[in-house]
């Protein structure tokens, strides 16, 4: 297949800055993801939850293939999404074909998936990490949806 895409490099770069009595903290950290020949970025709509987590908005598929609203997850790089919503939380469900991991992002926040392996498991069980194939949310309002922004790149 011809092509006019040339692959190029993602570039994160977290700059943490706190400054305490006078004392500054903080760091900055740059990670390079090579080759990146596709990038889904959306801004979306997420239902509110019907029930205590019954009610999940499909953001994104991780498959063999690319299609609507999936990309191929053996491609995966990054992933971020941002809750827009300045009340009501992003409740983010990530599936890796056995376990949901879930976590809260707060109003006006962002979380980051760096990496496609994810397990959830108890303290004495062991690690064993698969690659992300769904991510999902909900917000935490009964009755109110929320906008979340994401960007998706992959190989």
């Amino acid at each position: 297949m011809a092509t006019t895409i040339v692959p190029s490099d993602l570039i994160v770069t977290i700059t943490e800055s706190y400054s305490l009595n006078g004392v500054d903290y903080g760091n900055t950290m740059n990670k390079t993801y090579t080759s990146n020949g596709q990038v889904s970025q959306r801004v979306m709509s997420i239902a509110g939850k019907a029930a205590e987590g019954t009610t999940w908005t499909n953001i994104l598929a991780l498959t063999t293939v690319d299609g609507q609203g999936q990309v191929v997850k053996t491609d995966y790089k990054y992933f971020r999404i941002t809750n827009l919503d300045t009340v009501n939380t992003l409740n983010l469900r990530v599936y890796n074909g056995a376990d949901y991991v879930v976590v809260e992002v707060s109003p006006a926040s962002s979380l980051l998936l760096m990496d496609a392996g994810i397990d959830a498991t108890t303290a004495s069980s062991a690690v064993t990490f698969a690659d992300i194939q769904a991510i999902a949310g909900q917000s935490s309002s009964t009755t109110e949806a929320i906008d979340v922004e994401f960007v998706m790149v992959t190989a």
